[in-house]
């Protein structure tokens, strides 16, 4: 692969350039400070793992569900509110604020500006000198322009699932990128780290796709992407 085969470089968000565990962290944090709850190691991994379950009882994950890919923003909102209940309910909080007031300010607080991965903005800074780079995320549009704030600086356009009214890996989600950007999508590399939205869903519309597997994990779907990355560092080796 060359510098000169590609014009168009659309990047993830989350896990990709943005720390999103970090983030949600600091959005757990926020809230039980203002809820008057002691923070304790138990507490985050609990709300860590209730998130998790949470998002997986949703289907959340099976975005190439039609059921799912439909209802996606819908449910990306309304699952917060069983974290807090099952949080509620083991460290016995009897306050005011109810589970789904308490969500509510969840995904408020998660608007703030986010964390970046490791590298994420060095890289963005480089490439967008070469490449017209563009961000792709699934997602709520105020939580994700806001937590986007500071790298968007290096995109020429951020595209979000809510904002384009279908998510990846739909056909009609990447199509809209394509078509605002005037771009061939031989002319594109998808860079991400879900091989279902972000993989199945650019080699759906024609593009080429970079799966960063940060984990290592084995590759156990039909999906195959062009190109497989541990980091973001391992970018600069062809771009």
């Amino acid at each position: 692969m060359t510098e000169k085969r590609y014009k168009y470089l659309i990047f993830d968000a989350d896990h990709t350039l943005l720390n999103y565990l970090a983030d949600e962290r600091a959005a757990f944090e926020t809230l039980y400070q203002e809820l008057g709850i002691s923070i304790t190691e138990e507490l985050m991994a609990q709300s860590r793992r209730y998130s998790e379950e949470t998002w997986t009882e949703a289907g959340l994950y099976n975005v190439h569900e039609k059921r799912i890919q439909e209802t996606y923003h819908a449910l990306y909102r309304s699952h917060v509110e069983g974290i807090f209940e099952k949080i509620f309910a083991q460290f016995g909080y009897h306050g005011s604020v109810s589970a789904k007031e308490a969500g509510e300010k969840f995904l408020k607080n998660l608007e703030r500006e986010g964390i970046a991965c490791p590298f994420a903005e060095e890289l963005l800074s480089k490439l967008c000198k070469k490449y017209c780079v563009c961000i792709a995320t699934n997602g709520l549009s105020p939580i994700q322009h806001g937590r986007l704030r500071r790298l968007k600086a290096y995109a020429k356009k951020v595209y979000v699932s809510e904002d384009v009214g279908a998510i990846k890996p739909l056909p009609a989600y990447f199509n809209k990128i394509l078509s605002e950007l005037g771009a061939n999508p031989c002319e594109c590399l998808m860079i991400g780290d879900s091989l279902y939205s972000d993989v199945a869903g650019a080699k759906a519309a024609g593009m080429d796709a970079c799966w960063l597997n940060g984990t290592g994990e084995q590759n156990k779907t039909l999906f195959i992407p062009d190109f497989e990355v541990r980091s973001l560092k391992d970018l600069t080796k062809f771009l």
